[in-house]
Order: structure tokens, then C-alpha cells, then sequence
């Protein structure tokens, strides 16, 4: 995501502000929003984490098809927990050879946290910055395939870590300086056995790393008119 600032985006359906007009009225935004009065009401980006997952496999597919062409090449896919005891099953989402990323954990940046919260004291907007902590391992059925992919899929994040502009899966709505940075994530051992001992699938070789800065943004809350106290009221009972 961008930098904290105040330059938010408005939504498409007759925007009063920005006057760009949606080809699906009551589409909401995705990413950022403001309100310019009782019927400009622009909802924030829930769908910020399913897109930056989708935009991680996305470049995944597309650089292991540039690489490889028409050989065999694994898929990229995103995987939850229970998707870890079905692989090569019938139905499965791991499909022999596959690269997974398996988000396990979430966490709040609290880098850019204070920034935001300046951000939403002024406009009423709330936002949490968040991170992404990603598992990225390969599958196969020979281990030596496994290391192959695994290296390429490394190749791949190491040489454009940050994603922006069209690598944005279309489904977070991004406004056009937004990114996401993929980086390795500094992760001992242990906490990798502690993960897999939280699942019911066995432990696999596997690559940490995180994504950031995701932003979730909340709905404006509403300025509350002033109200006099009874300090003056009483004040002004006693002038007269």
C-alpha cells in the first residue's frame, strides 16, 4: 500500500468529487474511500488481503510459464489449512507439481500503524495495516523436482519483490501508486515446527515469507454536532 496520506480515493458511481462514473452502478471501493455526504457513502477494502494473495500466485503462474513454456511446470496456488490433507486427492487444490502459499498468520505493521491513525484522526476513516505471513513450499512427486521449483519460485519473489501496477490482481481495486512488497520473513525453525504441530498435515520443506503493507480500511465515522454544556448553560441562565 501507499504511504499514509490524505489523498483517498473516491468511489466510482457518480462521484461527486471525482465525476467518474462506474459501468456497474453500486460497485464500492476497495482500497481507500472518503465521503462527500449522505448519499456518497464509499465502502472500504475488505477484499485487500484475497487480492494480494491472488496477486502473489498471479505472478507465480506467470513467470513459471515464461520460464518454463510448454514444459512441465507446477501451478502456484493459494492454500488454507485443510487444503494441506488433500493434496494429489480428487478435488484437491495441490495438484502434483504445484507451489502453494499458505498464509498462517496475520499480524499488524506497526511501522506505518501510527501513521494511519494520524491519517484517520483527520478524515474519520479507520485503517489497519497489516502483514501477510506466507509459507511457500513445492510438491511433486520426486524431491529433487521439488527443490527445482522451490528455487524457481525463490528466483521469482527475489527478483520483483514489489508488486505494483498491473502484477495487482484487479479484485483489490488498487489506486494506481499502491504496492505490495514481498520479502523473506526472518523465521527460526521452531516456530515452523510450531505451525505444522498446529496442523494435522506433516511437516514439509517450505520458504517464509511476508507480505506488506496490507491496508484494511473501515467505514467514516460519522461528526458528532457540537453540544452545549451545562456549564453554559447555566451561564447564560444567570445573564438574563
Amino acid at each position: 500500500m501507499r504511504p499514509p496520506s490524505l489523498l483517498l480515493r473516491c468511489c466510482r458511481e457518480e462521484c461527486p468529487a471525482c465525476g467518474v462514473t462506474s459501468p456497474s452502478p453500486g460497485l464500492t471501493c476497495g482500497d481507500g474511500a472518503v465521503t462527500a455526504g449522505a448519499e456518497h457513502r464509499c465502502m472500504a477494502g475488505f477484499q485487500a488481503l484475497a487480492a494480494a494473495g491472488r496477486s502473489i500466485k498471479g505472478l507465480l503462474n506467470l513467470r513459471i510459464g515464461e520460464e518454463l513454456g510448454s514444459a512441465r511446470r507446477p501451478s502456484a496456488v493459494l492454500v488454507g489449512s485443510n487444503d494441506l490433507d488433500q493434496v494429489g486427492k480428487v478435488g484437491g487444490v495441490i495438484q502434483f507439481p504445484a507451489v502453494s502459499v499458505f498464509c498462517y498468520r496475520l499480524s499488524i505493521d506497526r511501522e506505518t500503524r501510527a501513521g494511519w491513525s494520524a491519517v484517520a484522526s483527520a478524515d474519520g476513516i479507520p485503517r489497519l495495516p497489516l502483514r501477510m505471513h506466507m509459507l511457500i513450499s513445492a510438491w511433486d512427486d520426486n524431491v529433487e523436482f521439488e527443490l527445482e521449483w522451490l528455487g524457481l519460485a525463490v528466483r521469482i519473489l527475489e527478483s520483483e519483490p514489489t508488486l505494483t501496477g498491473p502484477l495487482l490482481h484487479p479484485s483489490g481495486d488498487w489506486d494506481p501508486g499502491d504496492a505490495i512488497h514481498v520479502v523473506p520473513d526472518e523465521l527460526a525453525l521452531d516456530s515452523i515446527s510450531d505451525a505444522f504441530q498446529a496442523l494435522t498435515a506433516d511437516f514439509r520443506l517450505c520458504l517464509p515469507y511476508l507480505a506488506r503493507v496490507i491496508r484494511v480500511d473501515g467505514r467514516r465515522e460519522p461528526v458528532a454536532g457540537r453540544v452545549g454544556t451545562v456549564g453554559v448553560r447555566q451561564g447564560l441562565a444567570a445573564r438574563r
